[in-house]
This record gives C-alpha cells, sequence and structure tokens, in this order.
C-alpha cells in the first residue's frame, strides 16, 4: 500500500494530537479548539485538513449535534503515521 502525502500543516497536526494524547496513555484528546490555538493559522484550513485527515483514516474526529468539531483523536493507523513522519517535522 502506497502512503499519501502529508501536508507540512497536516503533519504539525499529527504531532500536536500524538504529543497531546500519549502523556495520557490515550485517553485524552485536544479539542478542536487547542488545535486551532496551538497551530495558529486560520480555523478554516484547519478543519479542511482534519476533514482530508479524516477521510484518509488518520483521525477521528468527534463532532457536536450541530456539526462542529469536538475533540480529534488519532487512529491506529494515525498512531503509526504520526511515527513515521516524525522526522519530517519543522
Amino acid at each position: 500500500m502506497t502512503t499519501t502525502r502529508l501536508s507540512r500543516l497536516q503533519r504539525r497536526m499529527l504531532r500536536y494530537v500524538y504529543e497531546a494524547e500519549a502523556p495520557s496513555g490515550w485517553r485524552v484528546s485536544p479539542s478542536h479548539y487547542a488545535l486551532v490555538r496551538a497551530l495558529g493559522g486560520h480555523k478554516g484550513n484547519i478543519s479542511i485538513s482534519l476533514r482530508n485527515l479524516e477521510s484518509k483514516g488518520l483521525v477521528h474526529v468527534y463532532r457536536t449535534r450541530g456539526g462542529k468539531a469536538e475533540s480529534v483523536w488519532l487512529t491506529a493507523e494515525g498512531k503509526k503515521r504520526a511515527v513515521q513522519v516524525s522526522g519530517s517535522f519543522e
């Protein structure tokens, strides 16, 4: 299976979520708001990148009843990918 390319923002998102979940034993995930604050940039760009990561099967985004992203969790494949791309972070 070929690996799909990830943008710099998507790699940073994977790293942030991985670093937020790992110390807690994979029991705590960052909120969408925390992700936007930590990475800077525009909320819309981050939301689009989250949807792309979700479609690639790397994260699962839990949403409120209104459809807003509430929290972000790495999938098993996302955890593997976060470790693989850790050398390519800025």
